[in-house]
């Protein structure tokens, strides 16, 4: 496991206390959606908050980039309490740990720089934290709503996972988290050795330290679909790294390619029997489907050759 380790770099002998909450976003490559998120926290209710930028491509010397530079300058201009730092390791689990340690904040918050935190976010989910005894994990509702009408938009409002986060199960996702610094740092935070669902690894570990996974309903985070193929594709293919990284050794691929079949046997039959209703729309759906299906055996074949999984 690639973990965090080691003290924060941050200094606070200057006297001035830090905010409760750090909430960090990491960001590769999605600046306009920054913005976007960055514009609806300067709307949250709950005022003892910073924000920590964690820029997965930073310029040469390791600070943000120009771009992502901008964006922060402009905000903090408007009175948002944002900052930012580099990460030169790829993936979005080092840069969440990155800005784990370079936080002294009590509460540690996530969500992603594609999503849009609601005025009543923070709020609710630091209530929740405080409400709670031995409280570990503090998540609420990612909201997804259609990006636009067309197959690639319906077919994650119909099969994401993130429209299943809804407290029922053992794990939650960082689009809308909020724990304590205090057990990132004695659990190691994210294994970055996993490309995704490393929030899953981690719910699992803060409880089975005997901390509760709290699901807050008014702690909503709203997320758009994805819009192009080639965006549900990377989505994906990265699921599919994460899946091989957590998938024993032995018998791997066959696993791995088992999973895959199953899952789009599964959806495929879904779409196909109610194409029956809705023609032209299941249609599409279904080609998607077989899109994906076909994209995931490939990256399934593309590791058992000793590739990397994508960040």
């Amino acid at each position: 496991m690639t973990q965090i380790s080691g003290r924060s770099p941050v200094s606070v002998s200057d006297g001035v206390r830090p905010a409760r909450v750090s909430l960090i976003i990491p960001v590769y490559r999605m600046e306009a959606e920054l913005r976007r998120c960055l514009e609806c926290l300067t709307r949250q209710t709950y005022g003892d908050f910073q924000v920590v930028i964690v820029d997965n491509e930073p310029a040469a010397d390791g600070s943000v980039s120009a771009g992502v530079g901008s964006i922060i300058s402009a905000f903090a201009a408007a009175d948002l309490r944002v900052h930012g730092i580099g990460c030169h390791k790829p993936g979005s689990y080092h840069a969440r740990n990155a800005g784990i340690l370079s936080s002294q904040s009590e509460l540690i918050a996530f969500t992603d720089a594609d999503c849009l935190p609601q005025p009543e976010w923070l709020k609710a989910a630091v209530g929740a934290w405080d409400s709670h005894t031995r409280p570990g994990v503090v998540s609420g509702p990612v909201a997804l709503y259609p990006a636009d009408q067309r197959p690639i938009s319906l077919y994650e409002m119909r099969f994401s996972y993130l429209g299943l986060v809804d407290g029922t199960g053992d794990s939650f996702v960082t689009a809308n988290w909020l724990s304590a610094r205090e057990i990132l740092m004695e659990l190691g935070g994210f294994d970055a050795s996993l490309r995704s669902g490393a929030d899953v690894d981690l719910s699992r570990r803060v409880k089975a330290a005997r901390h509760h996974l709290i699901y807050a309903s008014d702690a909503v985070v709203r997320h758009p679909t994805r819009t192009t193929l080639e965006e549900l594709l990377r989505k994906h293919r990265r699921t599919i790294g994460g899946a091989w990284n957590r998938t024993p050794r032995r018998l791997r691929t066959l696993r791995v390619l088992r999973h895959v079949l199953k899952r789009g046997w599964s959806r495929y039959r879904e779409l196909h029997l109610a194409r029956a209703s809705e023609t032209e729309l299941m249609t599409g759906l279904l080609e998607v489907q077989r899109a994906l299906t076909a994209a995931e055996i490939r990256e399934t074949i593309r590791l058992a050759w000793g590739g990397e999984p994508e960040r």
